[in-house]
């Protein structure tokens, strides 16, 4: 599991119990938690600042060292998290061999705007950390320095200066595919999944707009376009990244989650992630109850 911003691996109180509540849910099974950096400290400030790319090449290389998931896994990302392990799936496919990959509120498309910091209370690390990114991007979202190291200026997706992201986010166009040259790598990675499922909350007002999660983004152009789906998208009628093979044979699931940005239960993520998609009996209907919030990551 890989966690979203303002959080860690192990937080006792979000990840560390969330990772205990998926153990107690899936009798024997292992569960490793990313961690980027040495500490969890390190991890929580990683969530806000350094260069995206680096920090999936170093969780690549940890996660292939675990013999525990030597013969393939299934993975779920938080918000953020989500984007980050994709990019991992895509880019180290000849050495992590997972299977179903679940995203939660993820910004696969980017962020038009960006992520609130209103949760976080200014004088603690995290809203130091936010408060300061948030400055760097208004300021400068695509210059050299914000755009190598600003977490959320990595898959900013401003859509009324398209040319200024494609030619200078460093990380988004290329995880999505859509630079002229295609990468074939990507393509195979995804398409191979035994599913892929994007999990949309349906009040979300942290991820702008909230369909990036379904990779929904708007249409470019000053001022911005519509909203257009994905599959209206040439990244869909082209297949650039696998995700139109897996929709034509039933391994694309788009999926929500009542409620805001990571409200969800214990019991709801049981039913409609691990029972549903991934450990348990997938025959269950599309009901959930409503969600409550718990604070795990954004």
């Amino acid at each position: 599991m890989w966690h979203g911003m303002g959080d860690n691996c192990c937080d006792p109180g979000t990840m560390g119990r969330l990772k205990t509540f998926v153990e107690s849910a899936v009798p024997g099974i292992y569960v490793h938690n990313v961690m980027v950096g040495g500490s969890p400290a390190a991890d929580t400030m990683h969530g806000y600042f350094g260069n995206v790319n680096d920090q999936v090449a170093q969780a690549c290389d940890r996660l292939a060292a675990i013999p525990e998931l030597q013969n393939g896994f299934n993975a779920i990302g938080f918000s953020q998290g989500s984007l980050f392990i994709r990019a991992a799936t895509q880019r180290c496919a000849d050495r992590l061999k997972v299977k179903t990959l679940v995203t939660m509120g993820g910004p696969h498309q980017g962020v038009a705007s960006l992520p609130g910091c209103d949760v976080f209370s200014p004088t603690t690390d995290a809203g130091a950390f936010c408060r300061a990114a948030e400055a760097a991007i208004e300021a400068a979202a695509y210059s050299p320095f914000t755009r190598s190291s600003v977490v959320q200026a990595q898959y900013f997706k401003d859509p009324r200066a398209q040319t200024r992201y494609l030619a200078h986010n460093p990380f988004l166009p290329d995880v999505n595919n859509e630079r002229e040259v295609k990468n074939e790598t990507y393509k195979r990675a995804l398409s191979s999944l035994r599913r892929l499922v994007l999990v949309r909350f349906t009040e979300d007002t942290v991820v702008e707009p909230r369909d990036s999660a379904w990779f929904s983004t708007y249409e470019p152009g000053n001022p911005p376009g519509p909203l257009v789906p994905l599959r209206a998208q040439a990244m869909y009628r082209e297949d650039w990244l696998g995700l139109r093979a897996l929709d034509e044979s039933g391994r694309l699931v788009l999926a929500e989650c009542p409620g805001q940005h990571m409200w969800f239960t214990d019991a709801w993520l049981k039913e409609n992630v691990l029972d549903k998609y991934m450990y348990g009996d997938e025959s269950g209907d599309e009901s959930s109850p409503d969600a409550v919030k718990i604070s795990v990551s954004r």
